[in-house]
């Protein structure tokens, strides 16, 4: 139930038009803090996995679970999941600020107060056959790990999250 107020149905997950030219090129998934107010900490730890020992060389997101999208497993073995282009394809957004993976890793996010009410949003840059699959109508996003307790978000898209403008002020 939690997860629900967390990430509302339609205002969760947006096909957003990055570049202004009419055509939706990112996904948005924007996450509302609703429990309390917290601190980003230094080091980052989920389960065995810690970014403060993180190797973007041997890196595998294949071992830590499956994504799937309507029970459509998501390819993100190493081989698909270059992690130099994901550095080129991934924002996370706070108050209108935002912060590529490399900041992430370097600990730029560190320390950062996220308030009761705020939200975070990341974008992600999508190729056009990928966004072929958010259509309108209701969707499941499922990561299954052995790591973290299984997440599921149900999201719906319709004409008031498909294709707008993306607005980092609006984050």
């Amino acid at each position: 139930m939690l997860l629900r107020k967390l990430f509302p149905s339609k205002k969760s997950v947006f096909t957003v038009d990055t570049t202004s030219n009419g055509n939706a090129d990112s996904l948005q998934i924007k996450v509302l803090n609703l429990i309390i107010p917290f601190v980003i900490p230094e080091h980052i730890e989920i389960g065995d996995f810690s970014l403060k020992e993180f190797d973007s060389n041997s890196f595998d997101i294949s071992q830590y679970g499956k994504l799937l999208l309507d029970d459509i497993p998501l390819n993100f073995t190493k081989e698909s999941f270059n992690l130099d282009n994901i550095k080129n394809r991934l924002l996370i957004y706070h108050i209108g600020e935002s912060f590529n993976i490399n900041d992430v890793l370097e600990g730029k996010l560190s320390g950062r107060t996220i308030d009761l009410g705020d939200s975070i949003s990341v974008l992600i840059k999508v190729d056009e056959n990928s966004l072929k699959m958010f259509t309108e109508g209701e969707h499941v996003f499922k990561v299954e790990s052995d790591f973290i307790t299984n997440l599921e978000i149900i999201f719906e898209l319709d004409e008031s999250n498909m294709n707008i403008k993306f607005d980092p002020d609006n984050t």
